[in-house]
């Protein structure tokens, strides 16, 4: 699953600079979001549900919602 990728990304505060407007209703700390991020590799956005053939195990094990 992408949740658990080294490329995934979904710390709120970089997914509001990396999408500029993307708080414009509310903040990216919003439940709406989810466990939503950012696929580095991929330059994606996508749930963390996700996944694809280029996974790499993150070295950081870390909880839905928790930034790197």
């Amino acid at each position: 699953r992408c949740g658990n990728c080294a490329y995934f990304r979904n710390d709120p505060a970089f997914l509001e600079q990396v999408l500029p407007g993307f708080n414009a209703m509310s903040s990216a700390h919003a439940a709406v979001r989810m466990d939503d991020g950012i696929c580095a590799r991929h330059d994606r956005y996508l749930s963390a549900q996700a996944g694809c053939a280029d996974f790499a195990p993150s070295v950081v094990a870390r909880r839905p919602f928790e930034t790197r």
